[in-house]
């Protein structure tokens, strides 16, 4: 009776061990967007981050900034295509498409005449990293995300400061 009692014993402890570990390879093969919590949690991110570059008055000393984010009407749809941006970007659906209006295109072809600086860039990377804390993403979520958000400073900077070093470059590893 023992010997079953601790061979059930021991078969369950395995089955255990055997559990947890699944569920955490299963975690690190989870994409970013599962990690993130979906579509909602996504949009909530960028609800508020939208709000906080709208309104942020060192970006909105570049004129053409400005003129974006005084264009209220404009702002909704904008946390919409970002939202599907993020979204598709970090595994989720593929829901970031262009329009016949000729929104939703690539990030090299969308940000030219807004004339972004390097400085700028960053400014945006701060409010991205503040908004990461703000709904207490995982570090290591934080860590892939700022690279790939930094992999794209070559297209979105059209108006580069000779000699600027940014504090945030750093290899790109991508998103997973």
């Amino acid at each position: 009776m023992q010997k079953k009692f601790l061979g059930s014993i021991l078969s369950i402890l395995i089955i255990c061990c055997f559990s947890l570990v699944a569920k955490s390879d299963h975690h690190e093969e989870e994409s970013i967007y599962t990690q993130l919590g979906g579509t909602y949690n996504i949009a909530l991110t960028v609800d508020w981050l939208v709000d906080n570059i709208y309104v942020n008055r060192a970006l909105n000393k570049n004129p053409a900034l400005k003129a974006v984010h005084d264009a209220a009407y404009t702002k909704p749809g904008f946390k919409v295509m970002l939202t599907n941006w993020v979204v598709a970007r970090t595994g989720g659906p593929k829901i970031y498409q262009p329009d016949e209006f000729g929104r939703g295109k690539n990030m090299k072809d969308s940000h030219p005449h807004l004339n972004i600086t390097d400085r700028e860039f960053d400014i945006i990377m701060i409010e991205c990293l503040e908004t990461f804390y703000q709904f207490d993403v995982p570090d290591h979520l934080i860590k892939l995300i700022m690279a790939d958000l930094q992999s794209f400073r070559n297209v979105i900077v059209t108006k580069p400061t000779k000699g600027y070093k940014s504090p945030y470059n750093s290899p790109y590893n991508g998103l997973k």
